[in-house]
């Protein structure tokens, strides 16, 4: 079944094209400051996306949505439900390292006592992370890559 899934959204990518390279003033900058060809960057996004619809679109949603009254609710077993990633809840305000270590380690990795859904993903390699992180920040209106930019520089 996980195959059939991971066949229909490359399908889905194919016919979609490029049109994530041109949501993402980022990507272009990206471009701009390293080597990477727009080729490069839009395959690039495109595998985040077809890595995040196979891993993460269950619970975070097809659109990055999250769950419904994520921020005030919480499941059948008494664990929040899963937050936004478009940019409309609260991921932004964390760091890369963050993000990357609760994908990858889940939120034990701040809470030995943790016992909620989000347990990580050993399945993930680092890149794989790292790209499905930059395909979640893709989608991030403008306003708000701006501000995160601006938050994580150091």
């Amino acid at each position: 079944m996980k195959k059939i899934l991971i066949l229909i959204v490359i399908i889905i990518l194919v016919i979609g094209g490029y049109f994530l390279l041109f949501q993402s003033k980022n990507s272009l900058e990206e471009v701009n400051k390293s080597s990477l060809s727009l080729e490069d960057v839009s395959a690039k996004l495109e595998l985040g996306k077809a890595l995040y619809y196979t891993n993460c679109a269950s619970c975070h949603g097809i659109n990055l949505q999250g769950q419904p009254n994520w921020s005030t609710k919480k499941d059948a077993d008494g664990h929040n439900l899963s937050p936004p990633l478009n940019g409309t809840g609260h991921t932004w305000h964390h760091s890369e390292d963050q993000l990357f270590n609760v994908i990858k380690y889940g939120f034990k990795i701040y809470n030995e006592n943790y016992d909620g859904k989000m347990q990580g993903n050993d399945e993930l390699s680092d890149n794989d992370i790292w790209v499905i992180l930059d395909y979640i920040k893709s989608v991030w209106p403008e306003s708000i890559q701006k501000k995160y930019k601006n938050m994580t520089k150091h």
